[in-house]
């Protein structure tokens, strides 16, 4: 879809937009597409993609906007679809998430687990059971 297509992409302010690219890219295999670094080496804005969902990144800048950190949390979840569920909490909770809920088959059709990055964002991570992936 171009970018003068309807959609909602999830932009997250975080301390240290690097370093939450970085957990990304380990924890969800996240690619970085882009990124605006200001003089001062802070993220103005970033892209990654984790399949073909696609995620804006920057760091917090007062004024603009606000880390969950410094909210002391979010109300927003982030329902993000990958291929194993299971691998793919592991691989995050390796690299510093919280598991706030351990990954079960659910009613839905949904096998799911739910985790808090290292910044804040608070993530459902999916996979479909009816793609191959029962348990």
């Amino acid at each position: 879809m171009s970018r003068t297509g309807s959609q909602a992409i999830p932009m997250l302010a975080v301390d240290d937009a690097g370093r939450a690219i970085d957990f990304y890219r380990q924890a969800f295999g996240a690619v970085e597409v882009s990124r605006i670094e200001t003089e001062e080496g802070k993220v103005a804005h970033a892209e990654i993609k984790v399949g073909d969902a696609r995620i804006m990144v920057a760091d917090e800048f007062s004024g603009h906007n606000h880390a969950a950190k410094s909210l002391g949390g979010t109300p927003v979840i982030i329902y993000l679809y990958v291929e194993n569920a299971d691998d793919t909490v592991q691989a995050a909770v390796k690299e510093g998430a919280i598991s706030l809920r351990p990954v079960q088959d659910q009613p839905h059709g949904d096998r799911v687990g739910k985790i808090e990055d290292p910044f804040g964002h608070v993530w459902m991570v999916a996979s479909r059971l009816d793609e191959g992936n029962e348990r």
